[in-house]
């Protein structure tokens, strides 16, 4: 020690300046390597924490930075994986899950994550043999059997994609939109975009605006058929926004009465506001609400609700632990005053994931959501029939309808063509928008086939009509007066010809003396019986020439 002393006894002064530089910088970079790590761990641990709560946005988040370090743990891309899978951006799963497959083998969930996720992003041969990989392991479980049939059988959910047609429309924001509903003369819906007021509340958990209900006029829309241009967003209650989020609505009683899920005003024992059932009416042109449903369980969320129009049937969803796992749906009757006790709709329709959403169509089709019933990846939107003596099958309702992403809160009028359906298909998972969709839409080229009749007066019977024979028809587009195609009626007035697309058509009838418009309207939608009587009268007939 005294040699050591000595020795430093004979430093310069300038040595010892420099000594004292040098021991500071090794002193500082011990203690940057130290803070350092202890930032690492802290990104580690808080990113797990988000995980374990289910707040997957801000677990990937940390995840992220972690897996820029060399330090990171050797699971960082399972990690990954699993955020990007619970926040929707399969693609990024399917390559997380890969990178991680090159060092370790994936347990049975991550498995079942992987097929999922191979599913969203249409690799729908690749997630058949991950689903028979683990099927190998489990042949009791149907629900991978199922997943395994749909895929090897995945064209059956396109057959019908040029029949139906789905429209992103402009309401949609950055933030979430979904569960729209008509209203008047306008849609009703459900959104967390940012509203304009002083104070703004914010869930902060989720770093957004609470979930509230908004307003748009519509109006249709010239220059595309049977679609609409939206208004702008209006608030539509301050009373129902005036609390923590609104989960979905649904009205009945000719939009007198709503049935609405919003966050109770307790918390539970996990300190968190449950989404419950309330009643509202109208009172002149405010919303008060009237009372809780007597089932509400503080315990459990319950949301998505639909009823019937006479108020006396309840659909709903909810997570109660004696269902078959995940979300189920459940009724409720109105009886002698009183709602029944919730009855689970069974196995039938509720599996161990999530059945979500429910909506009776007029057709008598329970509609809902599911990501338990197998699909085109995500939560697919299916159908099944309800009788007295039980249910039908359940049905996909396919491309377009369904995507690889989340579907849900599918809506339909009582035609069973129009309505409105969410899906989170257009950002990549990361937001939820609404779409309009129209059913059973007329497929093209289209032959039809019909009868060119004959009567003098428009005061005549019915009875006076006679058979036009050989007369040219020539089909004409309204919008532009174009030849599209023509045909020659036969000798008992029999005519067929091919029209292309569909647009708006008058035909043009020469011959026999005559020379005249008549109107022609083809279907949007396809119809079961698809031949035509064209009338001409001649009084008319005189007036257009």
């Amino acid at each position: 020690m005294r040699h050591l002393i000595s020795h430093i006894t004979h430093f310069t002064s300038k040595s010892i300046v420099y000594l004292i530089v040098i021991l500071l910088c090794i002193g500082h970079s011990a203690a940057a390597q130290e803070s350092v790590f202890s930032l690492f761990t802290k990104d580690l641990d808080a990113a797990d924490d988000y995980y374990v709560s289910g707040n997957y946005q801000s677990a990937l988040e940390l995840y992220e930075v972690v897996a820029t370090k060399k330090s990171a743990p050797a699971n960082i891309d399972l990690r990954l994986a699993r955020c990007y899978y619970f926040t929707h951006d399969y693609t990024n799963a399917v390559s997380s899950y890969e990178k991680f497959m090159k060092v370790e083998k994936l347990s049975d969930v991550d498995q079942f994550y992987y097929a999922e996720a191979l599913t969203a992003t249409g690799d729908y041969t690749k997630s058949a043999e991950v689903y028979a990989n683990s099927y190998a392991k489990d042949s009791q479980n149907e629900m991978l059997a199922a997943r395994i049939w749909r895929m090897n059988n995945i064209a059956y959910l396109f057959e019908d994609s040029v029949d139906n047609a789905v429209r992103y429309i402009s309401l949609n924001t950055p933030n979430s939109e979904l569960k729209a509903l008509p209203y008047n003369d306008g849609v009703v819906y459900v959104s967390n975009r940012t509203p304009v007021s002083m104070v703004q509340k914010v869930d902060t958990k989720a770093n957004a605006s609470f979930y509230h209900l908004y307003y748009s006029d519509t109006k249709p829309d010239p220059f595309s058929v049977n679609a609409l241009i939206y208004e702008d967003a209006e608030s539509f209650d301050s009373d129902l926004n005036g609390g923590f989020h609104i989960g979905s609505l649904d009205f009945y009683e000719g939009n007198s009465k709503m049935v609405v899920a919003m966050s109770s005003k307790y918390k539970n024992g996990d300190g968190k506001y449950p989404l419950q059932l309330y009643f509202a009416t109208k009172k002149k042109k405010r919303w008060k609400v009237a009372k809780p449903f007597e089932h509400n369980n503080n315990g459990y969320s319950l949301s998505e609700p639909y009823i019937s129009e006479d108020g006396k049937k309840l659909y709903f969803s909810t997570n109660l632990p004696e269902g078959y796992g995940g979300r189920d749906i459940y009724v409720s009757s109105y009886t002698d005053g009183a709602w029944t006790v919730p009855e689970n709709l069974g196995p039938a329709i509720n599996t161990s994931a999530d059945e979500i959403f429910p909506f009776l169509g007029s057709d008598n089709a329970l509609y809902f959501s599911s990501n338990g019933h197998p699909g085109l990846g995500g939560s697919d939107i299916f159908k099944i029939e309800l009788s007295e003596d039980g249910y039908g099958e359940v049905e996909n309702l396919g491309y377009p309808i369904n995507s690889g992403y989340d579907d849900f809160a599918f809506t339909i009028d009582s035609l069973n063509r129009h309505g409105f359906l969410s899906s989170n298909r257009k950002n990549g998972g990361l937001d939820d928008d609404i779409y309009e969709f129209d059913m059973g839409l007329q497929s093209y080229p289209l032959k039809i086939e019909g009868v060119v009749k004959f009567i003098e007066h428009n005061w005549m019977d019915s009875t006076e009509l006679k058979p036009l024979p050989n007369v040219q028809l020539i089909l004409i587009d309204d919008n532009g007066n174009n030849r599209i195609t023509e045909a020659l009626s036969d000798d008992n007035g029999n005519f067929s010809f091919t029209i292309p697309f569909y647009s708006k058509y008058k035909i043009r009838i020469v011959g026999n003396d005559l020379d005249g418009i008549v109107s022609f309207e083809v279907p949007k939608y396809a119809k079961t019986n698809s031949s035509y009587e064209i009338v001409v009268v001649n009084d008319d007939f005189k007036k257009s020439k």
